[in-house]
C-alpha cells in the first residue's frame, strides 16, 4: 500500500509541475502579446506615417 501512495505522490507532483509550466507559458504568451500591442504596433504606425509624409 505504501508503494501505491509513493507512486501516486510522484505522479501528482508531475501533473502539478506540468500544469504550472502550462500556466507559466500562457502568462509569457499573454505578456508578449500585450508588449506587441503596446510597443510594436504604435512604432509601425509611426514609421508608416513618416514614410507617407514624404
Amino acid at each position: 500500500m505504501a508503494a501505491v501512495f509513493e507512486e501516486l505522490r510522484e505522479t501528482t507532483g508531475l501533473i502539478i509541475g506540468l500544469i504550472l509550466a502550462l500556466i507559466l507559458m500562457g502568462l509569457i504568451g499573454y505578456a508578449l502579446t500585450n508588449l506587441r500591442e503596446t510597443i510594436v504596433t504604435p512604432m509601425v504606425q509611426f514609421i508608416k506615417r513618416m514614410f507617407s509624409r514624404k
